[in-house]
């Protein structure tokens, strides 16, 4: 891909959840996964994609729980859900289009981000939907053109993030389209309980087997 026609992207880490359904009495994006804090796993994935992706990181959450982080913003409307952060993270990021992720999905595909990048042209959203359109709306793409409608559901109560897209121009990443850079669908594996945490420790066993 030429550089000159690159888009860039910020990513904006969605980590304002309080890790309760997990049950240990600690930020999950510290839980270590072969040695490395959940968080900094899922931030190393992205900044592996050095042609595609500004260095810009926002984390969206509790300043007091990232003192290690320079870009850290707090929810600018709190306690509104992932549409909140998404939101403050759109509002703070200098770019116009934004990769919003979970700071808890540890097995991004790099090749699948690229591919959502490659395909944003003039789309406000790209969003990857699969298992008869389930959609992933904290893997996704987001552009500052979302921000009205986004304020206007907050400040009426209505928080679900997927009742933005019939107002914007949306680009589906449909499941044979995924399946080319990720067969497994893992990409959006998320860790909410300590099962999940358990499956994630045996899925990068699994994995380090087959690399040897």
């Amino acid at each position: 891909m030429n550089k000159k026609n690159i888009t860039p992207v910020t990513v904006i880490l969605l980590a304002g959840g309080e890790s309760k359904r997990i049950g240990l009495n600690m930020d999950k994006g510290c839980l270590k996964l072969m040695g490395i804090n959940l968080i900094d796993r899922v931030i190393s994935n992205i900044t592996s994609m050095n042609t595609l992706i500004e260095k810009d990181i926002l984390i969206i959450g509790p300043k007091k729980r990232f003192p290690y982080f320079d870009k850290v913003v707090e929810d600018i409307f709190p306690y509104k859900g992932p549409l909140g952060g998404i939101y403050s993270g759109l509002r703070f990021s200098r770019t116009f289009y934004n990769l919003v992720l979970g700071y808890d999905m540890p097995f991004i595909k790099s090749r699948l981000i690229e591919y959502m990048i490659q395909n944003i042209n003039d789309h406000d959203i790209v969003i990857p939907t699969h298992s008869h359109g389930l959609m992933e709306p904290l893997c996704a793409i987001y552009s500052k053109n979302c921000l009205e409608i986004m304020e206007k559901n907050i400040k009426n109560g209505n928080l679900s993030v997927r009742s933005i897209f019939p107002f914007l121009k949306t680009r589906m990443i449909e499941e044979f389209e995924i399946r080319k850079y990720d067969p497994e669908l893992l990409s959006f594996f998320n860790i909410n309980y300590r099962s999940d945490f358990k499956k994630a420790e045996e899925l990068d066993q699994e994995r380090g087997k087959q690399r040897c």
